[in-house]
């Protein structure tokens, strides 16, 4: 049998002892992300409501960085033993962001990470009613491509606020029709009921709990969906810089290849890195998902390596020069062909493979 495409790559990571999974870290960082949250929580209690409104965006860009620990437990990358990874995704996701651990694992791990920015199969690229391609467009009906061309530049960063609010109702009709949908065995696994026990759990400790120990109900479903709205838009940024702008892909036949070019590389320093948990260095993650987010900085020379002996385009951009132009091409995105990864290393225009003389 043929040598695996990542053996030597493997190889040098298992050398420098990178393929660890360091498990009291993982954990370690949680804890500390839970008990800063808890902290900023609680002084929202006590501060008035002007001082409130000016702290709430670090209290959701902490938030979001314990939120984003869950993503390396369900990839498995956070603890050593699966017991370890299912209970920090269920603690962080299920329980703190009332995500579900299920719905993100079949959405992300076994769709997106599999088909990175490939039409018809990437769902992160389905985001209705915007468009990431000239293809979807052309399938929209009048008044979305009348959005699509006018609007979807401007709106895209506001509407970003429902991004965490959609996320956790996707998750909950999810866990609300698998056991309608699943296999006879798998209807109601244990996994399952965990996922769907704390997430109920999340809403009484979000907002069952403030209410009944004496906060008003309008402060604290204020409280909630602001909070979990500027989360949104700190995800946004998080997942947008790493694929947006790279190429949209109609069809290919290079899946290491197609990891690599879908995807860039955001330039931090360490405090940066710390709250991006990982998805800073996007092109080694998904290379390797399974590899700990405290690793990928030493991996990163190695992949970057791998993808220039191959001629493949490895790109790196600071933060505000990523956010920029993945807000460029979402403006422009309409009238930006999807294109085909063929087998000599070529990134071409559909509509020029189908007619050359074009």
């Amino acid at each position: 049998m043929a040598e695996h495409p990542l053996a030597d790559l493997r190889k040098k990571l298992k050398e420098k002892n990178l393929l660890d999974k360091p498990t009291a870290k993982s954990w370690t960082k949680v804890v500390v992300l839970f008990v800063i949250v808890f902290a900023l929580c609680t002084v929202h209690i006590y501060l008035p409501l002007k001082f409130g409104l000016l702290l709430i965006p670090i209290t959701a860009l902490f938030a979001t960085t314990l939120a984003m620990t869950g993503h390396e437990g369900v990839h498995s990358s956070a603890c050593r033993s699966k017991i370890g990874n299912i209970s920090l995704s269920a603690v962080v996701f299920s329980l703190f962001a009332g995500f579900s651990m299920e719905y993100w694992r079949e959405k992300h791990n076994m769709k997106h990470h599999a088909h990175p920015n490939v039409i018809d199969k990437d769902p992160d690229i389905e985001m209705w009613p915007f468009t990431l391609s000239q293809e979807e467009y052309k399938k929209s009906s009048t008044t979305r491509r009348f959005f699509q061309r006018n609007l979807q530049g401007w709106t895209f960063w506001p509407i970003s606020l429902l991004v965490g609010h959609l996320m956790r109702l996707d998750g909950l009709k999810y866990i609300a029709t698998k056991p309608f949908k699943s296999k006879k065995n798998k209807r109601i696994t244990k996994v399952w009921l965990l996922d769907t026990s704390l997430i109920l759990l999340h809403f009484v400790l979000w907002i069952g709990l403030p209410i009944y120990l004496g906060l008003s109900w309008q402060v604290t479903l204020g409280f909630y969906a602001l909070l979990w709205g500027l989360v949104g838009t700190y995800l946004t940024a998080i997942f947008i810089v790493g694929h947006a702008g790279r190429p949209i892909i109609a069809d290919y036949d290079q899946n290491w290849r197609l990891q690599i070019e879908t995807a860039r590389r955001i330039k931090f320093g360490p405090i940066g890195s710390f709250f991006f948990v990982g998805l800073d260095y996007q092109i080694e993650h998904h290379m390797l998902p399974a590899l700990s987010h405290f690793n990928l900085p030493k991996a990163a020379p190695l992949v970057k390596e791998y993808a220039e002996e191959r001629g493949w385009q490895y790109q790196e951009l600071g933060f505000y020069s990523a956010l920029w132009q993945s807000t460029v091409a979402i403006h422009n995105a309409w009238k930006t062909p999807a294109l085909i990864l063929n087998g000599d290393g070529e990134l071409t225009d559909p509509l020029l493979s189908e007619n050359p003389t074009a």
